[in-house]
This record gives structure tokens, C-alpha cells and sequence, in this order.
């Protein structure tokens, strides 16, 4: 009887662990707290009230030169479950210098985008393709680099090679809109899906993938739905226009 205690006692302590690590990460927000605010408080957890997001318009603006611009997507077909990693990087012009895919077997989202980020980098610091701007839809991701949280060993261990590729690179992590990051996570749902390792240069970019960078090398705008799921353009519009940037 003792022991049983004992042993709920030690998995509440990582539970706790493991939500002040999210915490201090900015990304356990009053959206995924359920339980009781006061209960959070004495916790020391002190939410902020979520403005609901409405609906805005984006679109894939190309950096300023000399810069280079680093669009990157990681995926995971079940959250553990099939999972790669990608991302593409082109210039002031919005031309093509290097795109990647990665298969990660089985894994997290996290991990999978921490991944892509990280082998990105990796290959802009090989080609020599600096400074860079990093955009990437994932704002756990984000705010994990931003305040070096703690928590698994690979986790922090790929935190700590991206800061130190940051460094090297004069590299600026930005968050965007999943709408403006199309390119990547168009590459790295086919890398989750068909366990795709590839380095691909600007003769290799065929089919969807051409149109959608087409259509972010000439302005065109999409549209982020609100919080309510309200879309300002349905998708069979945009899919009319990716069809004529292929035609």
C-alpha cells in the first residue's frame, strides 16, 4: 500500500515537471489548461486572457538582400507515427537554392519539427547560404528555442546545436502562418508519408510543389482562418489558383 503511494506521488512530481517545463517554454497557455485556475495558480502558473484570432491575410514575403530565407516544416502522421522533416531556402529574388526532405521513421511533431530546423541549418551553413531567416509554423517550437527550456535529452540536445547554428549562421527564427509556409509543409507531409530523404535543387521541383512557388514568388495572398474556423476564401478557390500558377 505504501509503495502504491509512494509511486503516484513520484508520477505526480513529473507530471508537475513536465508542466512547469511547458511553462517556462510559453507554451502551456489558459487554451490547454482545463483544470482549476486557482489550482494553476499555486502553481505558480499565471494565464494571460486569449484574444480570439480573426481572420488576416498572408503571404511569403521574400527577404531583404543579402539575406537568405529558410522555410521550414516537420510532420508526424499520428503524433507519435510516421514522421519527416523539411524545408526550402531561397533568396532576395524568391529563386530556389536548396530544398530537403528527411524521413524520421517514427516520431513526435516536436521532434520532427526541432528536426527539420536543425538539418536545415545545418546544410545553409555547408552551402554557405548566410545570414538567414528562419520561418516556421510551429510556436511550441519557437518558444522552446527562444527560453532553452529543459526537458527530454533529445530535445535539449537539438535545442542546444540550433542555437549554436544560430549563431553561426546570424540566423532570425520568426513564427508565420501555416498558409505562408506552404512549400515546407507541402515537403514535409510527403516526407512523413512516403519516408522521402532527398536534397533537391531548382531542376527537381516539379508539380504542386512548382505552383505553390510560383504563386509565393509573385505575391499571391492567402488567407489564415480566425480562431472560429472562418475562412476568408474557400479552399477550392485557392486550389483554382494553384492549378492555373501550374498551368
Amino acid at each position: 500500500m505504501l509503495r502504491n503511494i509512494v509511486g503516484y506521488d513520484s508520477i505526480i512530481l513529473e507530471v508537475q515537471r513536465h508542466l512547469r517545463t511547458l511553462y517556462a517554454a510559453r507554451t502551456l497557455t489558459s487554451t490547454q489548461w482545463k483544470g482549476d485556475l486557482h489550482q494553476a495558480a499555486v502553481m505558480g502558473f499565471i494565464f494571460r486572457q486569449q484574444v480570439p484570432r480573426a481572420p488576416s491575410i498572408v503571404r511569403w514575403h521574400a527577404p531583404s538582400p543579402p539575406w537568405f530565407k529558410l522555410n521550414t516544416d516537420g510532420s508526424s502522421l499520428g503524433n507519435p507515427g510516421l514522421a519527416g522533416a523539411a524545408g526550402i531556402i531561397r533568396d532576395s529574388a524568391g529563386h530556389i537554392h536548396l530544398a530537403y526532405q528527411f524521413a524520421l521513421g517514427t516520431g513526435t511533431s516536436v521532434l520532427a519539427e526541432l528536426t527539420a530546423v536543425w538539418r536545415e541549418m545545418e546544410l545553409a551553413l555547408t552551402h554557405g547560404l548566410a545570414p538567414l531567416v528562419v520561418e516556421m509554423d510551429a510556436m511550441t517550437v519557437i518558444s522552446l528555442l527562444q527560453s532553452r527550456a529543459s526537458g527530454k535529452w533529445e530535445v535539449q540536445h537539438m535545442i542546444m546545436r540550433i542555437v549554436c547554428l544560430q549563431r553561426l549562421l546570424v540566423a532570425d527564427v520568426q513564427h508565420v502562418f501555416r498558409e505562408a509556409n506552404s512549400a515546407a509543409d507541402h515537403l514535409a507531409k510527403e516526407a512523413a508519408s512516403l519516408q522521402l530523404t532527398l536534397v533537391l535543387h531548382h531542376d527537381d521541383i516539379t508539380g504542386v510543389l512548382r505552383g505553390i512557388l510560383c504563386l509565393d514568388r509573385q505575391g499571391v495572398p492567402t488567407f489564415a482562418e480566425g480562431d472560429d474556423g472562418f475562412k476568408l476564401w474557400p479552399s477550392s478557390f485557392f486550389e483554382e489558383i494553384l492549378w492555373l500558377a501550374l498551368t
